[in-house]
C-alpha cells in the first residue's frame, strides 16, 4: 500500500499566489488613487486659506489684493473657468485680484494630478470656496 503525501501540488501554490498578486495588485492602485484625491483636496484646502486670508487683508487696509495662481497650484496642474465660458485654460501666469467688497466674477479651480482632480468655485464675497467637486 502506497500512501499519499499530504500537501500542495506545485500547481496550487502557484495558483493561490498568482490570486494573491492580483488582490495585492488591485489593492496597490487603489491606494495610489486615494491618495492623489487627498494630496489634491489638501492643496485646494491650502488654497482657499491663502485666498481668504488676501481677502481678509483687502478688507481691513481696504486695498485691493493680488494673488499669483502660480503659487496655488502645488504639485498638481491647475486650470480656472470664469463665469459663462465652457473650458478651463491654464492659470499659469494669472492673478486673482481681490478687492474688499469682493471679485467681480465667481471663478472655478480645478487643480489635476493625473486622472485625479478636484474644482472648486469661489464665492465672490468671501473668497471661500462656494461649491466644491471631485473626480470618483
Amino acid at each position: 500500500m502506497r500512501r499519499s503525501a499530504a500537501g500542495f501540488t506545485l500547481l496550487e501554490m502557484i495558483v493561490v499566489l498568482v490570486i494573491a498578486a492580483l488582490i495585492i495588485g488591485v489593492g496597490a492602485g487603489a491606494v495610489a488613487q486615494l491618495t492623489e484625491e487627498h494630496e489634491l483636496r489638501k492643496v485646494a484646502h491650502d488654497a482657499e486659506g491663502v485666498i481668504m486670508q488676501a481677502m481678509t487683508r483687502s478688507l481691513a487696509t481696504t486695498q485691493p489684493q493680488s494673488v499669483s495662481l502660480d503659487q496655488l497650484g502645488g504639485q498638481a496642474r491647475l486650470t480656472l473657468r470664469r463665469a459663462g465660458v465652457e473650458e478651463f485654460v491654464p492659470a499659469t501666469g494669472q492673478r486673482v485680484l481681490l478687492r474688499p467688497g469682493g471679485l467681480c466674477e465667481p471663478l472655478t479651480l480645478r487643480w489635476q494630478k493625473g486622472p485625479a482632480w478636484v474644482s472648486a468655485t469661489l464665492d465672490p464675497l468671501t473668497g471661500g470656496f462656494a461649491e466644491t467637486e471631485e473626480s470618483l
